[in-house]
């Protein structure tokens, strides 16, 4: 395959950037179930994501680190969670997803399908661990929220690892087909075009 630099590795030194591909991250989801019942202490679940990419806008990340890198931080520059969108392997979104055959597959793998978003297998020498990561597809419906102090602290502690990152163009790619899939109109009902004749 041709050598094209689309990934760069993470810089664990700085703070989390958009397009960033990260591995382990843990959502921690209230069960919904106790709201009903008034209860002071609510229980969560942990919920896995073996692979997320971040979507939070870059200038927002590089505000809220800088913020939290000094004792007296100002509230506004922080953010309250980190956006990610849910990615599984290419594999998996082909064998569990509902109605892929292999022509929407094509569909998928060529950025025609506007709401899944396919990256190619990434080399050892663009990611951090030197492992490489298989193709990878995101799901713009699967998206979530993790706190953002929560999220670092994972990060800390080697829960979270932070693997690749999306360069330009390939990021603002991304991005733009993302925001489009969130900002699309649903109409009640479709045009039609008359017949001839």
């Amino acid at each position: 395959m041709e050598e094209r630099a689309i990934y760069q590795a993470s810089d664990k030194n700085s703070s989390l950037r958009q397009g960033e591909i990260l591995t382990g991250v843990i959502q921690y989801k209230p069960v919904s179930g106790e709201f009903l019942e008034k209860e002071q202490e609510l229980s969560f679940d942990a919920v896995l994501h073996p692979y997320a990419i971040v979507v939070t806008q870059d200038c927002d990340l590089d505000w809220d680190y800088k913020a939290r890198q000094v004792t007296n931080s100002q509230p506004s520059k922080l953010l309250n969670s980190v956006i990610l969108c849910e990615i599984a392997t290419a594999r998996e979104i082909r064998d569990t997803a509902d109605d892929i055959n292999s022509a929407t597959w094509k569909l998928i793998a060529s950025h025609r399908h506007e709401r899944f978003y396919f990256f190619e297998k990434i080399s050892p020498k663009y990611e951090v661990d030197q492992q490489g990561l298989p193709e990878l597809t995101a799901d713009f419906k699967k998206v979530f929220g993790v706190d953002t102090a929560t999220l670092y602290r994972q990060i800390e502690l080697g829960i979270v690892k932070r693997r690749t990152v999306l360069v330009s163009p390939y990021l603002e790619h991304f991005s733009r087909r993302y925001y489009s899939f969130h900002s699309r109109v649903a109409l009640p009902f479709q045009y039609e075009s008359e017949r001839e004749g």
